[in-house]
């Protein structure tokens, strides 16, 4: 016979970006979903390294990460244009202030942009201290002039008490991971008997996410919207294993 669902019993989605970038992803599976249990507990903390960019050659800046934006040393020089992986990317350098063109992507759409018009200027990947793959070696290999410089680093951070409480419990947890990197230190701390529903933004996450999972779903394309969609369903498919319905 169905019924109400202790909350205890309900599915929550665990989300473990960095609280700005957890609160936008918050509010859109919010208001896809209704009143569901979300708990942020960021596996990543971004640390400036204190490396000042070159900008004397006027280069044509590269940002994967909106994260590299932030780097306030930007705001210096007037006129700055950027080759963005994302949308989301684009809009945080417009609100920066550099023009911006998006891929619209992954990394793989960046490199065929870039290929496909083929810039005179240099180009400056400017990136955290772990980053996947070598963009700057493939442009290269293009014949284009292309460096990069760090200038932050993601520092791997503990769960909390109450994303813990989550992964210890028996409720299906749902998981929505953003790169291969918070999806590692993610890995290296989600031991408990919970069953987890992993959203993956890549394959190259999925791959990183080296998780015992009761269901594993790549977005079909690397943006936020598709990350919540695929969060969703999996929301759906955790209800239904639990035999509930979801709150009206």
């Amino acid at each position: 016979m169905s019924g109400t669902i202790p909350v205890a019993a309900m599915p929550a989605i665990l989300l473990t970006r960095p609280a700005d970038g957890a609160a936008r992803f918050a509010r859109a599976l919010q208001d896809a979903l209704g009143p569901v249990r979300i708990v942020t507990s960021p596996v990543l903390k971004i640390v400036p390294t204190g490396d000042v960019p070159d900008l004397s050659d006027d280069p044509i800046l590269i940002f994967t990460s909106r994260n590299g934006i932030a780097f306030r040393g930007f705001g210096l020089k007037q006129g700055l244009n950027c080759l963005t992986v994302g949308d989301a990317t684009a809009q945080a350098a417009e609100a920066a202030g550099i023009s911006a063109r998006s891929a619209g992507g992954d990394v793989n759409d960046l490199l065929d942009l870039i290929a496909n018009e083929r810039p005179d200027r240099p180009l400056l990947h400017v990136r955290g201290a772990h980053s996947a793959g070598d963009l700057v070696g493939n442009l290269r290999a293009m014949g284009l002039t292309a460096r990069e410089v760090v200038v932050y680093d993601q520092v791997g951070q503990p769960l909390s008490d109450e994303a813990q409480e989550l992964l210890q419990g028996t409720a299906p947890v749902i998981v929505p991971l953003f790169s291969p990197r918070s999806a590692a230190v993610f890995a290296d701390q989600a031991h408990g008997p919970a069953p987890l529903f992993v959203a993956a933004l890549s394959a190259a996450v999925a791959e990183a996410a080296q998780l015992t999972c009761a269901e594993l779903k790549i977005a079909r394309e690397p943006t936020m919207a598709a990350m919540v969609s695929v969060t969703c369903g999996l929301y759906d498919a955790a209800q239904s294993l639990e035999g509930g319905s979801r709150a009206q």
